[in-house]
């Protein structure tokens, strides 16, 4: 299990639909919404989306 202080807080956009979710970001890189399983759309997965509403190329955040 990680340390409390290796999960991150992000947000999230669903690749299908891009609603935004408040999710976690694990040191493994996987993405997990706080309080859903998936997107209502139907989804699962999902990139961070960085400062300006936009997700980076790589999916993650800048930092």
């Amino acid at each position: 299990m990680a340390n409390r202080d290796d999960v991150s807080r992000e947000l999230a956009k669903c690749t299908e639909c891009d609603s935004v979710y408040a999710a976690r970001q694990w040191p493994n890189g996987d993405i997990q919404l706080i309080g859903n399983d998936g997107c209502p759309c139907g989804s699962t997965e999902f990139v961070l989306v960085d400062d300006d509403g936009e997700p980076a190329p790589d999916g993650t955040t800048a930092e």
